[in-house]
């Protein structure tokens, strides 16, 4: 059993430049705290916001996303692309 201190986060998990990007992402596009992302960005639904976009810049990395200097305008570009993608449902 963890105690508070030594608890595991789920950002833990993921590299600097996920951690990075992540972080970004939260502060240039104020994303909220919740559980709602999860589905949109098409991670398990467990996760809540912050969690399913460490998931998410996973995943875009992983795809091939070259971390550089544009990788944060990519990233927000394609979280707007399936933010309006959602809305026009």
């Amino acid at each position: 059993m963890y105690t508070s201190a030594q608890q595991p986060t789920t950002s833990s998990w993921f590299d600097h430049n996920v951690k990075v990007l992540t972080k970004q992402l939260i502060e240039n596009l104020q994303i909220q705290q919740g559980s709602q992302l999860a589905k949109i960005l098409g991670v398990n639904p467990i996760f809540y916001n912050d969690e399913a976009l460490h998931v998410w810049v996973q995943r875009q990395i992983d795809e091939g996303l070259i971390v550089d200097d544009e990788a944060i305008g990519v990233l927000e570009a394609a979280f707007i692309d399936l933010m309006n993608a959602k809305e026009a449902v």
